[in-house]
């Protein structure tokens, strides 16, 4: 791909000034190309022979706007999209041949983002984001992200052998002098009308729920936790995340999204925050990738209480936690809890594995942990493998947050305690398995073992770490057919039907998210997401 000069500049130029990092929303200053003259998707040479592009195309307030021919690909300014641009009409985002991809100097914000505290409402019927299967779409700037507003929708659709990526400029324009990394564009936010524990019931009713999002201020939250933002199904975002400290974009952000939505085969590699983080809703999550991500695999906070199955965190250079779980910012007993439209985190995972190292990451910071649970967060965990190398501190395979500068310090203990978080028919081979206790509990809680609370689950194993061929299959990812514990001896496994407790759960019938010589659409879809990980 050979770049126009606009794009080539937004290489090495940023075109927008950050403001006010040092804890609040990232405020952007977009810089205004006017391309809405002649856009014309005629390629009269180059490198498709003269063939005609169907690049995207809308109209708006009379104007169309219509993407660019550049060779096999098509481009598109900030005329077309940008920060500052909330495009209210539906459109398709075609594949393109030839290897073509979608270049964006600017975000692409679909839906108009309202604060109905300010008389304004949202559109309930607004315009839907179509990609057609086999597209790429790729951004130039860190700060540049998809946004799909309450009301819109996205229906992106791709199919196991042709799957929607979402991606860096670097890793398709061709040239040999830049390398696409982590964090080279926004990512995927997707803004819902569920629940979230940030408003009240009150405000709920009253359709007054307007809680801003990470990154450039929009608005997420309502009182339908059956809302459809559409489908993400057989997508992969690489490279995506931006901010600073809590005010991060993600890989797939999902703000109060409903369990309208689907969100089914996404993979997300190499992401600078989390690979998909979600702020409440209900939204379900079903065969699920993450590969290196500079944060945490899954991060869920504000009330979610979703379902999830199927799911793949795998950490070699990058990553945090596997999954990493906040449940409220409140005590969820205190008087200021009590007007809340939900209350904490309390979702439902079945069949998930989290592989890593356990090696500090990039940011210093970084181990490699399975799982850590804080802020009086509740979960029902089945058919779960973490394996971890590594005995060091902050890379064990389960934590129970009890930080004295954190709130909720015993929060997450007491429901373990009586049962609000509960794993059944769940494997741990870790150097380490349980993170210390750092603050020490007291009162009814002074004699609660971690060691007895998890091996007193219904078919939980301890079995250590000798080496992940012990537990792995050769893709060192997917379930030993025979699994043996430090000692060489073979462990007895039990999964758990899952299916018993709702339709949205198949029988699996093994522990963790694959199991090794499985034949299935999610196997081939492990394995192209392994091969991408790699590249």
């Amino acid at each position: 791909m050979k770049l126009s000069g606009l794009f080539k500049i937004s290489l090495v130029a940023t075109a927008m000034t950050l403001a006010g990092c040092g804890g609040g929303d990232i405020n952007v200053t977009p810089t205004t190309v006017d391309n809405s003259v002649d856009n014309s998707v005629t390629n009269p040479g180059g490198d498709n022979g003269g063939d005609t592009l169907s690049c995207a195309t809308y109209t708006l307030d009379g104007a169309t706007f219509t993407g660019e021919a550049e060779g096999v690909n098509c481009l598109y300014s900030q005329a077309f999209a940008s920060n500052a641009k909330e495009i209210t009409s539906s459109f398709v985002i075609p594949a393109l041949d030839d290897g073509g991809a979608h270049v964006f100097e600017g975000a692409l914000f679909i839906g108009d983002d309202v604060d109905t505290s300010t008389g304004a409402t949202i559109d309930v019927n607004g315009p839907t984001l179509s990609i057609e299967a086999g597209a790429t779409i790729a951004f130039t700037k860190p700060e540049s992200f998809i946004r799909i507003a309450r009301g819109a929708n996205i229906e992106a659709i791709g199919e196991v052998d042709k799957p929607i990526i979402f991606t860096s400029i670097k890793e398709v324009d061709g040239d040999d002098s830049t390398t696409a990394q982590i964090g080279d564009w926004g990512g995927v936010q997707v803004n819902g009308r569920g629940h979230s524990i940030r408003c009240t019931a009150t405000a709920a009713a009253q359709d007054m729920c307007n809680h801003s999002a990470e990154g450039i201020v929009s608005y997420y939250g309502g009182n339908d936790p059956q809302d459809s933002s559409g489908i993400l199904k057989h997508i992969v975002i690489k490279y995506a995340g931006f901010g600073v400290e809590g005010d991060e974009l993600n890989g797939l952000t999902l703000n109060a999204v409903g369990s309208g939505t689907t969100i089914d085969y996404v993979h997300v590699h190499n992401g600078f925050d989390d690979g998909i983080e979600l702020f409440g809703g209900s939204v379900n999550l079903k065969h699920i990738v993450v590969t290196d991500t500079g944060d945490d695999g899954i991060d869920w906070d504000e009330g979610w209480k979703g379902y999830g199955q199927y799911i793949l965190v795998r950490s070699n250079e990058y990553g945090n936690h596997g999954f990493e779980t906040d449940g409220a910012k409140v005590d969820p007993l205190s008087a200021d809890a009590q007007d809340l439209v939900t209350t904490v985190s309390n979702p439902t995972i079945a069949n998930a594995t989290v592989v890593t190292t356990g090696d500090q990451g990039a940011e210093g910071r970084r181990t490699g942990a399975g799982m850590e649970m804080k802020e009086w967060g509740k979960a029902q965990l089945a058919n779960m493998l973490f394996v971890n190398s590594s005995s060091v501190d902050g890379a064990g395979c389960f934590d129970l947050y009890n930080e004295k500068d954190k709130s909720g310090d015993a929060g997450v203990h007491a429901n373990a305690n009586n049962g609000d978080i509960a794993f059944v028919s769940s494997i741990f081979a870790c150097g380490k398995n349980f993170e210390d206790v750092n603050t020490p509990l007291t009162g009814a809680l002074a004699g609660f073992d971690i060691n007895t609370w998890f091996t007193g689950g219904e078919n939980n194993q301890l079995i250590g770490f000798a080496d992940f061929a012990n537990v792995l299959g050769a893709d060192g990812v997917s379930t030993a057919a025979t699994i043996t514990d430090s000692q060489g001896t073979a462990v007895a496994t039990t999964a758990k039907d899952m299916s018993e407790v709702d339709s949205f759960f198949t029988n699996a019938g093994y522990i963790g998210a694959l199991k090794e010589g499985e034949s299935s659409e999610w196997a081939d879809f492990v394995a192209a997401s392994l091969q991408r990980a790699s590249n």
